[in-house]
């Protein structure tokens, strides 16, 4: 009689023993499972491309880039074209690659002079996207900047932006401008800020 209970003691406890070994098992395995969804959602992420270019630039997969340029100034009845003057009107372009990029994502653009600029009247006017010889611009706005929706996998969206050196807004004197106007070492800059989000399809 005690033999036969041994028996069924032992059998309990390993019994007992399996189930318990079981459960862990399913347990690993459902958390390793649930880890390896996860690897693969992070890789997956990372696999959608966000590989933008901005004037041939690579900016290395940032959401925000800033960068300070030079504009181009047109000739006009009192200067001869590439001199900086008051009232002459000027642009400079921003290209960006996003043929490796597999999500449509939103470019914010925002125009201001750079604190580096011999000329701080300078003023944003007006735009155009991918410039044609019909000009088609669009007036920029201080407060939002430049808005636009790029597709997924597009190779190049042009943004030209024109600007004014504008006497009216007083932050230059006559004596400022005349300085600005005979230093040869003179240069017009703005600081413009890119920025980049993903947006869903």
């Amino acid at each position: 009689m005690k033999t036969s209970n041994k028996k069924k003691d032992l059998r309990f406890v390993i019994f007992f023993v399996v189930i318990v070994c079981c459960c862990l098992v399913y347990l690993f395995q459902s958390s390793y499972a649930r880890y390896r969804r996860g690897i693969s959602g992070s890789i997956s992420s990372e696999v959608a491309s966000w590989n933008i270019k901005v004037n041939g630039e690579d900016i290395a997969n940032k959401k925000t880039l800033t960068n300070t340029i030079e504009p181009t100034f047109l000739e006009s009845e009192n200067s001869r074209g590439g001199v900086i003057a008051p009232g002459v009107e000027g642009y400079y372009t921003i290209t960006i690659d996003a043929s490796d990029v597999d999500v449509p994502f939103e470019c914010t653009i925002r125009s201001e002079v750079s604190p580096d600029s011999s000329v701080s009247d300078l003023k944003t006017l007006s735009y155009e996207i991918n410039p044609t010889d019909t000009e088609n611009r669009l007036t920029y706005s201080e407060d939002t900047g430049i808005v636009q929706e790029i597709p997924r996998n597009t190779q190049e969206y042009v943004f030209r932006i024109y600007l004014v050196w504008d006497d009216d807004t007083g932050n230059m004197d006559n004596q400022a401008d005349t300085e600005v106007g005979i230093d040869d070492n003179s240069k017009a800059l703005m600081q413009v800020s890119l920025h980049f989000t993903q947006l869903n399809e």
